[in-house]
C-alpha cells in the first residue's frame, strides 16, 4: 500500500496528534535538544480538524502543543506557496504569545513560543541550507539577544537534497521521511530505521493512518479541495487572457500605484512592495475574498482597500 503523504497539512496533523511521541522527538530534531534539554512531554492543545474545515483550501490545520516548562510550540505544514506567508508566519506567533496572558496577568508570566513551518515551496531567496531560524538579535552585534521568547523556524522541503545514504542526524531523517513518505522503498526504511530505531514506530503508525478508511477519505477531500482550487486559479487566468481580466488586473495595478503615491502611502523606493500587494489584492477578490481577509494577508488598509476597489470597478 502506498503511505499517505506528510506533505499534506491534514495527513501531518493527524499523524502527529495520535502521536505526540514522535512528535517530541521531530521537535527536538528541529530545535537541536539533547540530554537535559530535550522535551519529554508535550499536550496537545488542539487535537481535533473539524470535518467542515477540510474543503476550506484556506483553513489552518497546524498543531499547538505546550511542553511541562509552559514553552508553546506551533507547528504547521504547508503544501502550497502563499504569498505573504511570513507576515502570516509572524501573525500567528503574535496571537499566541499574547493569549498567553489573561487581564491583569503580569508579563512575566509570558513562556517562550516556537514557530516551526515546514514549507513544501521555496521562500527565502538565495538559501541553500532547508532549516532557517530567525531569532531578535542586535542589529551590530548578532550575539546579543534581546529576548529568547521569539524563535521562528522555516524548514523549506524542496531545499533538502540529502541521498539516503547522506543522511547523518535526526534531523536529515525525520527531512528523508516528510519529504517522501509516499514513495519510500522498502530498502530505504530499513537504512532509515538502522539509523534511528524510533522510524520504526514512524512507518508503522504511518501505515496504520494510511491504511484507515475514513483517515484516507478526509485526506482526499483535502487533497481535492486544494487541487480545485488550483485549477480555478489556473482556468481563471486562461480565461483573464480571452475576456480583459488580465487587461483589467493592469489597469487595476496601476490605479493602486497612483492611489497610493497620490496619497503618500507608496513612496518610491516601497512601489515594487507595493505593487506585489495590489496583484495580491486583486486576486483575493476574485475569489471572493472579503476586505478584512486581503487587509491582513497584503497589509493594505481596509480603507484604501475599499478605495481601491470602488476606483476600478466603476
Amino acid at each position: 500500500m502506498t503511505l499517505l503523504k506528510f506533505t499534506s497539512d491534514f495527513v501531518f496533523k493527524t499523524f502527529f496528534t495520535r502521536n505526540p511521541n514522535l512528535l517530541i522527538n521531530l521537535i527536538n530534531s528541529i530545535l537541536d535538544l539533547k540530554d537535559e534539554r530535550e522535551i519529554a512531554f508535550l499536550t496537545i492543545l488542539n487535537p481535533e480538524i473539524p470535518k467542515d474545515i477540510l474543503s476550506d483550501k484556506f483553513s489552518i490545520l497546524d498543531i499547538k502543543a505546550q511542553d511541562k516548562m509552559g514553552h508553546i510550540f506551533n507547528v504547521e505544514m504547508q503544501s502550497f506557496p502563499q504569498d505573504y506567508y511570513v507576515k502570516r508566519a509572524l501573525f500567528y506567533w503574535a496571537k499566541l504569545y499574547s493569549s498567553q496572558l489573561k487581564e491583569g496577568e503580569k508579563y512575566d508570566k509570558l513562556k517562550i513560543v516556537y514557530s516551526i513551518n515546514f514549507l513544501n515551496f521555496k521562500i527565502i531567496p538565495n538559501k541553500k541550507e532547508c532549516h532557517s531560524t530567525f531569532l531578535l538579535l542586535e542589529k551590530e552585534d548578532n550575539k546579543i539577544q534581546l529576548t529568547k521568547d521569539l524563535e521562528i523556524h522555516i524548514i523549506e522541503l524542496p531545499r533538502f537534497k540529502k541521498k539516503i545514504l547522506d543522511l547523518e542526524n535526526s534531523f536529515d531523517l525525520w527531512m528523508y521521511v516528510l519529504k517522501k513518505s509516499s514513495k519510500l522503498r522498502e530498502s530505504e526504511m530499513r537504512i532509515i530505521v538502522d539509523k534511528n530505531p524510533v522510524m520504526k514506530e514512524t512507518f508503522e503508525e504511518l501505515e496504520k493512518l494510511s491504511m484507515d478508511e475514513s483517515a484516507r477519505e478526509l485526506y482526499e477531500a483535502r487533497e481535492k479541495g486544494i487541487k480545485d482550487y488550483n485549477t480555478s486559479i489556473y482556468s481563471a487566468y486562461n480565461r483573464g487572457k480571452k475576456t480583459g481580466i488580465k487587461t483589467g488586473i493592469k489597469t487595476g495595478i496601476k490605479t493602486g500605484i497612483k492611489t497610493g503615491i497620490k496619497t503618500g502611502f507608496v513612496k518610491g523606493s516601497r512601489i515594487a512592495e507595493h505593487k506585489k500587494a495590489v496583484i495580491t489584492a486583486i486576486r483575493l477578490k476574485e475569489s471572493g475574498m472579503s476586505i478584512d481577509f486581503i487587509s491582513k494577508i497584503t497589509d493594505l488598509s481596509t480603507d484604501w482597500l475599499e478605495r481601491f476597489f470602488r476606483k476600478i470597478h466603476r
